[in-house]
């Protein structure tokens, strides 16, 4: 009876441990979405490109901020060994990037439809600079939401340049 007892004490402090555990914050991760024919191998140079000033969501991002999100991408695809070329006429591949700045927003998709998201959401999208049409697509939910200009926020350009860019190119070791 005793040995039942420490079973039940032991399985209970298990579940109340998981339990306490499914509360925790989840390392942050992004959703990607690709084209499965496209060849990916060659992808060595990219070209960011400038952000459009012609919305009011592309408005309201400071040429600071710009800059910083900028700073991060490349930062990350130099350490994966990509190198950032200034001249899309040199790129392998176009990188353009959009935050959603308003609570919700209609974005488009790499297929062409559109779906909602939410404030704080980052898309990268790697396009083939011959059919100038997307062919990898991240999506990553921004969990800051503070002054863009401290160190934390510092701190999650990076962790987000990472996670979205650890899944690219799609199928290949991080180089």
């Amino acid at each position: 009876m005793r040995n039942f007892n420490f079973r039940a004490l032991a399985g209970l402090c298990v579940l109340l441990l998981l339990v306490g555990c499914a509360g925790l914050p989840s390392a942050p991760s992004a959703t990607t979405d690709y084209d499965h024919t496209y060849d990916f191998i060659q992808v060595r140079k990219i070209a960011i490109q400038p952000i459009s000033r012609q919305s009011v969501a592309t408005v309201m991002i400071s040429d600071a901020q710009i800059s910083r999100i900028d700073e991060a991408l490349i930062a990350e695809l130099q350490r994966r060994g990509f190198q950032v070329v200034e001249m899309n006429a040199d790129a392998d591949m176009f990188l353009a990037w959009q935050l959603v700045t308003q609570e919700r927003a209609l974005v488009s998709t790499a297929d062409g439809s559109t779906q909602q998201a939410e404030q704080g959401t980052f898309f990268v999208n790697m396009i083939d600079p011959l059919m100038l049409r997307t062919v990898w697509r991240a999506r990553f939910a921004s969990r800051l939401r503070g002054n863009p200009g401290s160190a934390e926020a510092a701190e999650f350009r990076q962790e987000a340049a990472q996670v979205i860019l650890a899944q690219f190119p799609p199928g290949t070791a991080a180089h």
